[in-house]
């Protein structure tokens, strides 16, 4: 079973350089945070705030790239979870055909957001993701760090 989520917001972890995209699903009970690279954050912030940049990012060349071909991005499932890696998959329709794509969650959040597509997890990866330190961190955070973000 898959689970709708939203991006809630980014933040910088303290402790590294990386960014911390934070999903929730639609009633505040699951979060599933992932830890990505600054440019990874950065295109995600840009989405989620709707700032064109004068030359397109690679996910705005992807999405571009697909409407020219037709292809529809349907949804993205962070579907697997390994070794604290997460695994997700791109969902894109041309006419009749459904096809499965492999991608980082990074990427494919990034290409959901500006594709104004769902952001799905399987039930199963967020059995794994549960631990008692992280699910402490994520008590503590509140609504101010997550900035302005609901999308």
């Amino acid at each position: 079973m898959e689970i709708k989520l939203k991006v809630q917001g980014v933040l910088s972890d303290p402790n590294s350089e990386a960014q911390i995209v934070i999903l929730r699903d639609e009633q505040d009970v699951e979060t599933l945070p992932i830890w990505v690279g600054v440019a990874e954050g950065n295109a995600i912030r840009f989405a989620l705030e709707g700032v064109a940049l004068p030359r397109p990012l690679t996910h705005d060349l992807l999405k571009s790239t697909l409407d020219h071909l037709g292809v529809d991005l349907v949804k993205v499932v962070i579907n697997d979870m390994n070794n604290s890696t997460y695994y997700a998959n791109l969902y894109l329709s041309q006419g009749e055909s459904l096809l499965t794509v492999d991608a980082r969650p990074s990427d494919a959040i990034a290409l959901a957001l500006r594709a104004h597509v769902p952001i799905f997890v399987s039930e199963a990866v967020l059995k794994k993701k549960s631990s008692e330190n992280l699910d402490t961190w994520l008590e503590k955070l509140k609504p101010k760090d997550f900035g302005q973000y609901d999308a």
